[in-house]
């Protein structure tokens, strides 16, 4: 593709980055600062009204960022966003190789870099003028514990009156506004919008939850973190990684790829020792069986909750708590060391633990008025699985009844070691549906079997039902007196994926109504 007369083609310093040193509000030249190019075609001194990453959305002004996707090439869109009056565009294609869409003869400016999405990631900062830098920003990454440890530093920053924000799996909430969560953490775009809009209604603090998925396609990529918080690592999301390492690589990208004030490592974790040791700058740790900066001692777990003696670098104090489980004990260490490294004081912490209210999906307690307990929790790893059953024996008096499933078009490999733990560690096991999406239900549950251990037998130590609502049902009508049933794998969703249609389920619902059923 031959540039116009009036078209120069730039040459980059061998470090990859653009020299710009004007600073005009959204010109084009803002945008980019910071921000590695291989190549430019057009001019930099373009208004942009606002950046896009679907051409559907794209107006007259617009940046587009053509993002490569799992089913798609973005740059496939790009001819869409120029028809629809996009000023400039973000690729990975080489733009040469964009011959087709006469860029020379077109109002319009290309530029080609080797990541949209890191290019999205500056671009969209620096449209919201770095809104990370300027509110107290907690990431929270790890395969579990990463929402309810949002949820308990919510809890305690709230019990000072100081305005907050959560972004995770649930749902994002802050300043009146609750918004639906399709993904756990959002696209960089949309991430720096909220953080914008938090800051313009006086949110102080933001506690965002940063799954695998994001670090890898950074969507978080540079942005500022008062503190950043790992909880543990375990198999999942394998299907997307590959294997353990490049998943293990992936969350270490939290530390890696932005400036963060304050990491906070559990130790008794081997990846968080093993992040603790190399991230050791300005480090905390935290652990039950370590010796961590924030410790939990003399722990006492009971059907009421748990209390314990919290060693920090600020004071020893007593925490006594409703959440349940030694894993909670984790989640509020973590949740702990990221409030007092932020000015929290003790005495307001253990005030805050006393008081947090239930978390939705996570060992969410189904009253009845039966003898036995119903729990609903979001276990959805082996690990997490062994975490909630060994919760739940602290204070079942009876049988441990466990319902799971594994979701399909996932990581296939968790689904043996999933049947191996709940079988072995379960009383009694209803194996069910999760979301098959479209796998074949009855091959899920056949994945699931090959970890029943040889002493397990059909009918004595579990069943198999494929409809989730039946077997949520069946577990509830022959549950006896001071039983438990832990109801496990989609805790606050409120949908289940059969095929390609989505419809709505949510197993508390379910849960309350086989519980009135025990009524007549």
């Amino acid at each position: 593709m031959e540039p116009t007369s009036s078209i120069k083609w730039l040459t980059f310093p061998e470090s990859g980055y653009l020299n710009v040193t004007d600073n005009t509000g959204q010109k084009l030249s803002h945008l980019i600062l910071g921000l590695p190019i291989n190549n430019i075609l057009g001019t930099m001194d373009r208004a942009i009204r606002e950046i896009v990453y679907d051409s559907r959305k794209v107006e007259p002004g617009s940046l587009f960022a053509a993002i490569p996707g799992g089913n798609w090439d973005g740059s496939e869109f790009i001819k869409d966003a120029i028809a629809k009056g996009a000023s400039a565009f973000i690729t990975q294609t080489p733009l040469d190789s964009l011959s087709g869409l006469g860029l020379g003869s077109r109002d319009v400016t290309a530029l080609c870099v080797e990541d949209s999405r890191k290019a999205l990631s500056i671009a969209s900062a620096n449209f919201y003028q770095r809104p990370s830098e300027r509110i107290a920003l907690t990431g929270i990454t790890g395969t579990n514990g990463k929402t309810t440890t949002a949820y308990i530093l919510e809890a305690v920053f709230r019990a000072k009156d100081v305005r907050t924000g959560v972004i995770g799996t649930i749902n994002y909430h802050y300043d009146n506004k609750v918004i639906p969560a399709t993904v756990t953490t959002p696209e960089s775009l949309d991430l720096n919008r909220m953080l914008q809009e938090m800051i313009e209604g006086q949110v102080e603090n933001c506690f965002l939850e940063v799954s695998s998925h994001a670090l890898h396609q950074s969507r978080v990529h540079g942005m500022h973190f008062k503190a950043g918080i790992f909880t543990n690592l375990s198999r999942d999301h394998l299907d997307f990684h590959g294997d353990i390492d490049h998943y293990k690589n992936a969350k270490k990208k939290l530390f890696l790829d932005n400036h963060v004030e304050h990491p906070i490592f559990n130790i008794d974790d081997s990846v968080g020792q093993e992040f603790a040791e190399e991230f050791k700058a300005g480090s905390l740790t935290t652990g039950i069986d370590s010796n961590a900066d924030f410790k939990a001692e003399n722990i006492v777990l009971a059907k009421s909750g748990c209390k314990f003696s919290l060693k920090t670098p600020f004071g020893t104090g007593e925490i006594h708590s409703n959440l349940l489980g030694r894993h909670n004990v984790h989640n509020l260490l973590s949740a702990g060391a990221g409030a007092m490294i932020q000015g929290v004081s003790l005495e307001k912490v253990q005030e805050a633990f006393h008081h947090i209210h239930p978390i939705p999906g996570r060992f969410e307690q189904i009253d009845n008025n039966h003898g036995f307990s119903v729990l609903v929790d979001y276990a959805h790893t082996d690990d997490a699985l062994s975490n909630a059953i060994s919760a739940a024996k602290d204070f079942t008096e009876g049988r441990l009844i466990v319902v799971f499933g594994c979701g399909g078009d996932r990581d296939k490999g968790k689904r043996k070691a999933m049947g191996r733990t709940v079988l072995s560690e379960a009383d009694f096991s209803i194996i069910t549906s999760d979301n098959p999406r479209t796998e074949d239900p009855e091959q899920i549950i056949g994945d699931i079997l090959q970890g029943v251990p040889a002493s397990a037998g059909e009918g004595d130590d579990y069943v198999v039902i494929i409809n989730r609502e039946d077997a949520i049902e069946f577990a509830i009508l022959n549950a006896g007196k001071n039983d438990l049933v832990l109801i496990a794998g989609k805790g606050h969703e409120n949908y289940q994926v059969l095929g390609t249609q989505t419809i709505h389920f949510d197993d508390r619902e379910i849960a309350r109504s086989a519980l009135r059923k025990r009524n007549h």
